[in-house]
């Protein structure tokens, strides 16, 4: 049974990554805009995102499948990866915050295999159809992003398959209004976002959560709690 409190983690998760969303689906986002009146315009931005969050529903079924196959032979491996996935998120909120760009630098080894996926995903540009707006989300969902990569690691290591799927659609669903702003709002979005200090906020908590999930302090916490 899903925990609520990781279902509203994974939203908020996504919900808070919006500056990061901006820089790295700003352009494409923009792009399935031209030369499409409103309705079709709001119709084709949800069947984009609709293909986008398919793609990380998939992504996390088989690192789920994966990581749960690994840890018959590595009883220790769930742990690694939930401080790894905790580093990764840390990461993301020390960028948000202003602190550092190392995370960008993660993401960079991610670009290997974009590199053989671009070319397809450039291929079904401009969008003219519903068809194409699913598939060029399903595509694009694969572009490099730290956020996407902590989030994968913090649920698949610790959810069975369908816990993941519904996780990572959670967090997908999370990263849905920053996405539709920027396609319908994108010349004022993310002036007004800055204005706001939202990366600052949005970072806090990211911060915040990191440091929660580290397996090490989630010990220490119980350890304390059941000496009360």
């Amino acid at each position: 049974m899903i925990d609520p409190l990781d279902f509203a983690t994974a939203f908020l998760i996504g919900l808070a990554g919006a500056g990061h969303c901006f820089g790295m689906c700003g352009g494409i986002i923009s792009a399935l805009s031209f030369n499409t009146n409103k309705s079709n315009q709001i119709r084709i931005q949800l069947t984009y995102n609709l293909g986008r969050i398919s793609s990380y529903t998939l992504l996390a079924l088989a690192f789920s499948l994966f990581f749960q196959t690994f840890s018959n032979y590595y009883e220790g491996v769930s742990y690694f990866l939930r401080t790894f996935a905790a580093v990764i998120l840390f990461l993301m909120a020390l960028y948000l915050l202003r602190r550092s760009q190392l995370i960008l630098k993660i993401e960079k080894i991610g670009s290997f295999g974009w590199k053989y996926i671009a070319p397809a995903a450039k291929k079904l540009l401009p969008i003219k159809s519903n068809k194409q707006a699913f598939l060029a989300g399903f595509v694009w969902g694969w572009l490099p992003c730290g956020l996407v990569y902590s989030s994968l690691l913090w649920i698949s290591a610790r959810s069975t398959p369908l816990e993941a799927i519904i996780l990572m659609a959670a967090f997908g669903l999370g990263t849905l209004p920053a996405m539709l702003a920027t396609g319908i709002f994108s010349s004022n979005l993310k002036e007004s976002w800055n204005k706001l200090h939202l990366n600052t906020v949005s970072g806090i908590f990211m911060l915040i959560y990191a440091l929660w999930t580290l397996p090490y302090a989630q010990n220490l916490i119980q350890l304390i709690y059941s000496q009360l």
